[in-house]
């Protein structure tokens, strides 16, 4: 009984008072054999309105803080609002650096594409002209082979490829 006098003059306290009577009546409105519902409303019908009165105030009046609350609740709204505002420009530099990291590494890309495609051109046309070498090296061969010791075959055979190497210096 002490330690209820002590308390009961808290608001904290008061408001569980009333919490468990609440509880405590609601169970004994519902359970109780007189009644043939359950129906809520008229349980409500059953509460007297002092009660009601009572409840509603204390739904409407707000708790004091506890001791672990008001401690945070002492640090400075605007502090947790700077903090935040800090770390997000702290993010939206990482960000924007990540980006221009991310736009230098597609640039290099994009240049070692180009040397690719470049030494890729030169490779080719360097292969074109060794083709060309190559070519120009059988077709003077043919040109200046010897038919007088070859058969009739033989002679028709080269003066044919002789032939298509001259219509094709030609054109």
């Amino acid at each position: 009984m002490h330690c209820y006098i002590e308390f009961a003059k808290y608001p904290k306290w008061q408001t569980r008072e009333l919490e468990t009577s609440l509880k405590k009546q609601k169970k004994t409105i519902d359970g109780s054999p007189g009644t043939a519902t359950n129906d809520p409303s008229d349980a409500s019908s059953v509460r007297t309105d002092a009660t009601s009165i009572h409840t509603d105030a204390l739904e409407h009046e707000k708790r004091p803080d506890g001791v672990k609350k008001d401690k945070r609740g002492k640090a400075d709204e605007n502090a947790c609002k700077l903090s935040l505002e800090t770390v997000w420009a702290a993010k939206q530099e990482k960000d924007e650096i990540k980006e221009a990291a991310r736009n230098a590494r597609y640039a290099q890309q994009f240049e070692l594409r180009k040397e690719e495609i470049a030494l890729r051109k030169k490779e080719d046309a360097r292969n074109e002209r060794e083709d060309a070498r190559r070519q120009f090296e059988l077709d003077e061969r043919v040109m200046l082979i010897d038919t007088s010791g070859m058969t009739d075959v033989q002679k028709q055979f080269y003066q044919a490829k002789q032939n298509e190497i001259l219509a094709r210096g030609l054109e």
